[in-house]
């Protein structure tokens, strides 16, 4: 009995480390956490599309702080460091409030192009939507980037963009790999096992969103060590 209590208890500790995470992200997302909701309950297109744009309007100044904090705490999980979460977590968004909200703002402009162009071509061109289906996959490992690359690097913000751009393209099957798994875990948390998005989705896709960005960071980071090493070698 004790030998599978040892064995559960690292599980235990993973479910209450992710909820915990997850339930702050929720509490610190709570107006734009209301009106998600709330799109499950209109039915007209006039109200649909007034409570996304108000989502849109929100999202840099609440979900991007938010999802950063959390980003820094799923951070130093991966690099195995144990942190207070709500010290922590607090920590992390009043340091990257300024830096999330901006780059936010550039992410959300970019997200309104490429989903009023998927609408309209959906409707009018179906095959032409495909392409901005690929842009919007592709968005949103650029969106998990950032607010990973936000909280691992202490680049300039323009910098910080043109890094994470490079790092969407520099492992493919990697970045849309975890793209797909994220929105599947998206798209089964809204669906069709809802308690799942106030305890666990956030924190899991921000996990599996900073693993993937931390293995091709390393990747990255170590090609140019060697590059370096083998220029010092043949110019000595």
């Amino acid at each position: 009995m004790n030998n599978i209590l040892e064995r559960l208890n690292p599980v235990f500790e993973w479910i209450t480390k992710l909820a915990g995470t997850n339930l702050l992200w929720v509490l610190f997302n709570f107006p734009i956490a209301y009106l998600v909701l709330s799109l499950f309950t209109v039915k007209e297109m006039s109200q649909i599309s007034m409570l996304i744009m108000t989502i849109a309007v929100l999202a840099p100044f609440i979900l991007f702080p938010a999802t950063t904090a959390m980003f820094g705490i799923v951070r130093k999980w991966i690099m195995k460091e144990e942190v207070p979460i709500i010290r922590f977590f607090w920590k992390y968004y009043k340091e990257n409030y300024k830096r999330s909200l901006v780059g936010g703002l550039i992410l959300t402009f970019l997200w309104a192009i490429v989903g009023v162009d998927y609408y309209y071509f959906h409707s009018r061109i179906f095959l032409g939507s495909y392409l901005f289906l690929f842009l919007m996959v592709w968005l949103f490992i650029i969106t998990l980037f950032f607010f990973a690359h936000t909280v691992h690097t202490e680049t300039k913000l323009g910098q910080a963009l043109k890094n994470v751009f490079i790092l969407s393209i520099a492992s493919p099957i990697l970045s849309f790999g975890i793209a797909i798994i994220s929105i599947v875990i998206l798209y089964i948390s809204l669906m069709k096992i809802t308690f799942l998005l106030p305890f666990f989705s956030g924190a899991v896709i921000s996990f599996f969103g900073f693993f993937a960005y931390y293995k091709v960071f390393t990747r990255i980071v170590q090609l140019e060590q060697n590059a370096s090493v083998e220029k010092n070698m043949i110019e000595s």
